[in-house]
């Protein structure tokens, strides 16, 4: 549970959550992994983009300098 990023579990309830709402025909074991799956989906597109686009990484993205 260490390996998941900071926030990956509220996301994933607040996405059961929604699901649940949302799809009344769902139980909650079902929301569950659904919602897992949407997160996980969600987090690996977002590491993706930061290996494509480093730039959009704030940690890892320099400083502007701008030159004449």
């Amino acid at each position: 549970m260490r390996t998941e990023p900071r926030g990956y579990w509220t996301r994933v309830f607040d996405q059961a959550a929604t699901l649940l709402r949302a799809r009344p025909e769902l139980n909650g074991d079902a929301a569950y992994w659904m919602a897992r799956r949407m997160v996980d989906q969600a987090v690996a597109d977002q590491e993706g983009a930061r290996t494509l686009f480093p730039a959009l990484d704030t940690a890892a993205a320099s400083p502007l300098v701008l030159t004449p």
